[in-house]
């Protein structure tokens, strides 16, 4: 992979902190428009044919396969990385009344959420989605959060952001973060392509183009330097003790307390979790 794909300090901070980050997929002209076309005729002719879109569309293979999208996936699962057979073509129709704010399950529905990401959520979008298309909306900086001030977008207190931008966006987000359908105020169909990545072993070194050792992000954040430190191969330890520690601690019953959650077998969405049905 070329170096120069690969992503910067600054923006594996910034993804750390915000918990997603926008890239734009180049593949030529109309090609994004294409993708779109076979979309629609695939949605007229079989519906939503759920895990199948890609060898129902296998155009968009090249999209995940183009330097810009490879090398910000290298930087953040390193070497290896795996596409899930998992993955969603969500289509938010006009009208479109959008969702509440959730987190993703896992495969088999396990619920064990945590800072250290393995996972990664790439949302593309084959046409141009402005505010009025029902664009994704997510909960930057929320993904370290079990839960938020209300899953009614109506009622939450968090600031979001919606993910706009002209075909061949493709927003990487982690696995975790809270984001939502918004409502499609448009006469356009809104598409969202959901995929997902994997990493494969756990990281050694950095896998982007590192050029600081320490955290100079200026959002001071444990949970987020932890990470860094991770990501990079657990070179640079925090400094201070106590914190460190109170960080093990916190992040151990976090973990104890999604295990006791799992197990209860709770009702769908009571975890946070994807409800079965929407438009993401």
């Amino acid at each position: 992979m070329d170096s120069t794909y690969l992503l910067s300090d600054l923006q594996i901070q910034q993804f750390i902190t915000n918990g997603y980050l926008q890239l734009y997929v180049d593949c030529g002209p109309n090609f994004h428009q294409q993708i779109y076309q076979q979309i629609e005729s695939m949605f007229a002719g079989e519906g939503n044919v759920g895990n199948n879109i890609l060898p129902r569309v296998p155009k968009i293979q090249q999209v995940f396969d183009h330097p810009v999208l490879q090398g910000a996936l290298i930087s953040l699962l390193g070497e290896g990385y795996t596409m899930n057979p998992h993955r969603h073509c969500h289509l938010n129709t006009p009208s479109g009344g959008g969702q509440r704010w959730h987190k993703d399950c896992y495969v088999f529905d396990h619920n064990i959420r945590h800072p250290r990401f393995h996972w990664v959520l790439a949302f593309y979008y084959p046409q141009d989605t402005d505010e009025d298309m029902g664009p994704t909306a997510l909960l930057p900086g929320m993904h370290f959060c079990k839960s938020i001030s209300s899953d009614d977008p109506e009622h939450a207190t968090e600031p979001e952001v919606l993910l706009c931008g002209k075909a061949g966006t493709v927003t990487l987000v982690h696995f975790d973060a809270w984001h939502r359908a918004t409502t499609n105020r448009s006469t356009k169909k809104r598409y969202m392509l959901k995929f997902q990545f994997a990493r494969m072993q756990e990281p050694h070194k950095p896998s982007w183009n590192h050029q600081q050792k320490t955290w100079k992000n200026e959002q001071k954040n444990e949970v987020a330097e932890d990470v860094w430190n991770w990501l990079g191969g657990g070179t640079n330890p925090i400094k201070n003790g106590s914190s460190w520690l109170n960080l093990i601690n916190a992040m151990k019953k976090e973990t104890l307390d999604s295990i006791e959650e799992t197990i209860a077998k709770t009702p769908d969405n009571l975890h946070g979790t994807n409800p079965t049905a929407g438009e993401a």
